[in-house]
């Protein structure tokens, strides 16, 4: 009876032991397949396409809801992992046109020639406009040195090859020479901000963002580059919120706004006046990427 009973109580702790593998197996299976449907989905929701551009340049352009991972975005990208990321954000408008040539000269001399000795991505908002389209011009002085990946709101951009694009009345064009873009499902301008920051930083590399001119949209962008720990780079004189920042931190004057307010707190801001030489600029790049 005492065998038995010992050979009964055996067969219980293998019986239960057996229940827990296949418990554990059951839940690694579904574990797996959620992981699988969560891939499936971001590769139906993340399109790729090829576009063309008069010049003769393509550009790969990824299209993705908001809610799409960065992680799925960036595979679908495949650009070349950079050694750094260059952020630049605001505009032009009320520069003259000695101040736009200038500022040409800086793109091209300074931030281009730093991404290219650097292994640096530079990511704008990639339309035809502002200082996207110097940056575009200044990356074309030196073709295939450097990419430049622009993320813009679908809802505002005109592309014949980009579907639904053809028929927006009012869209900005995508600047030529930009090598890749990333339309964000959005129809409104900033509606592409968080993810153009949440792609930055999956890249997982040294980060600066350089802010010229600027309005509302560029003073969150920069804001929220602050609040990230990232190193910003105003360049005074350009206009607008720029000035207003460069004020804040130069002088110590109260500022307009709560952004200008607050990214002049934070410790994180360098200065960099229009006038002055690429080489400088070639010079405050290198530092504050290099930490």
């Amino acid at each position: 009876m005492r065998l038995l009973k010992q050979a009964r109580e055996r067969a219980g702790r293998e019986v239960t032991e057996v229940d827990g593998i296949l418990n554990e197996l059951s839940g690694r299976d579904i574990e797996l397949r959620g992981a699988a449907k969560n891939s499936i989905r971001h590769e139906k929701i993340v399109r790729k396409n090829t576009i063309s551009f008069e010049n003769g340049n393509r550009a790969v352009v990824i299209g993705a809801p908001r809610d799409a991972s960065a992680q799925a975005i960036l595979d679908a990208l495949e650009i070349t992992s950079p050694r750094a990321v260059v952020l630049l954000f605001g505009g032009a408008a009320g520069l003259d046109d000695s101040r736009k040539a200038h500022l040409a000269t800086l793109f091209a001399d300074g931030v281009t020639l730093v991404a290219a000795e650097l292994g640096a991505l530079i990511i704008d908002g990639g339309t035809q406009s502002g200082v996207m389209a110097i940056m575009g011009e200044a990356v074309a002085r030196c073709p295939g040195t450097c990419q430049l990946l622009g993320i813009a709101p679908k809802g505002k951009i005109t592309h014949p090859e980009i579907a639904g694009a053809s028929a927006v009345s009012d869209g900005a064009r995508l600047e030529p020479n930009h090598s890749h873009f990333v339309l964000v499902e959005s129809d409104e301008w900033g509606g592409e901000t968080g993810k153009m920051l949440e792609l930055a930083r999956a890249f997982n590399a040294p980060i600066v963002a350089v802010l010229v001119n600027g309005g509302a949209i560029a003073a969150d962008e920069a804001l929220q580059s602050v609040h990230n720990g990232w190193p910003l780079l105003v360049v005074e004189g350009s206009g607008r919120f720029a000035d207003e920042l460069s004020a804040a931190v130069r002088d110590g004057q109260s500022a307009k706004s709560v952004e200008a307010s607050e990214i002049a707190r934070s410790g994180r801001v360098a200065l960099f006046h229009v006038d002055d030489a690429a080489q400088k600029l070639r010079d405050e790049l290198r530092r504050m990427l290099r930490g």
